[in-house]
């Protein structure tokens, strides 16, 4: 494979008209493509014309108004048809990932961008599972799709240990978990357990608001029981 360098000019140039203009058009967001856009990278810019890829490498950033991305190393993938070296269909970002959307932060060790269903998957390893954060909440699972709406945070699933960590200290596992920004309301499935302090629920489903603090828990079919543990309000366990 042959590696052909290019000038950091030109490559923000191309790049990143393509990255971003090319994930508007595919989402439905052709109004987003206008705003400025700006690449960098510390070590190295790269057009592989034979892996029909882009990459950027050493702390790499790519920013567009409110939008931004960044990891240890940036590689846009296109598809080439009709000798076109700006039909993008995927974006992946490695090593140390933040993805950043008004007020939304997504971390991870790995991202990878869906050009064509708009959705970002976000995978990590032990010791850095990937995690959305919005204001004082948090959602931390082994993995996590969330979906964009021109350049802010439309929704987040989690799957594998979900974890939901609230501003009032309140703290939510299960199985799955779905987030909409919308509504700000965060559901979880399976083995459903809300703690705050010592006092704690259990169940197989429950719905978060996160905006008024109420949070529901119920139980299956196969389970249709809930369970609730509390403390006297001094909080010591006796």
């Amino acid at each position: 494979m042959k590696l052909l360098p290019l000038s950091k000019l030109f490559f923000i140039t191309l790049i990143g008209f393509m990255l971003f203009g090319t994930l508007s058009s595919h989402s439905g967001y052709a109004e987003e493509v206008a705003l400025p856009l700006e690449i960098t990278a510390d070590s190295a810019l790269e057009w592989n014309q034979t892996a029909k890829t882009y990459v950027a490498r050493g702390n790499a950033l790519a920013q567009q108004g409110d939008l931004s991305v960044k990891g240890d190393v940036l590689t846009a993938e296109y598809a080439g048809a009709n000798n076109s070296t700006s039909d993008l269909t995927k974006v992946t970002a490695k090593g140390h990932v933040v993805l950043t959307s008004q007020s939304d932060v997504a971390t991870g060790d790995l991202a990878v961008y869906d050009l064509v269903a708009g959705t970002v998957e976000l995978s990590g390893k032990a010791g850095s599972r990937p995690k959305v954060t919005k204001g004082k909440d948090t959602l931390e699972a082994d993995n996590i799709v969330v979906t964009l709406k021109g350049q802010t945070l439309e929704r987040a699933e989690a799957a594998g240990a979900v974890l939901i960590t609230t501003s009032g200290e309140q703290k939510a596992s299960g199985d799955k978990g779905i987030y909409t920004s919308a509504t700000n309301i965060a559901e979880l499935v399976g083995n459903v357990k809300i703690m705050q302090g010592f006092n704690w629920l259990e169940g197989d489903y429950a719905k978060m608001n996160l905006t008024t603090k109420v949070s529901t828990i119920t139980g299956q079919k196969n389970r249709p029981r809930v369970k609730g543990i509390f403390y006297p309000s001094s909080g010591k366990k006796k």
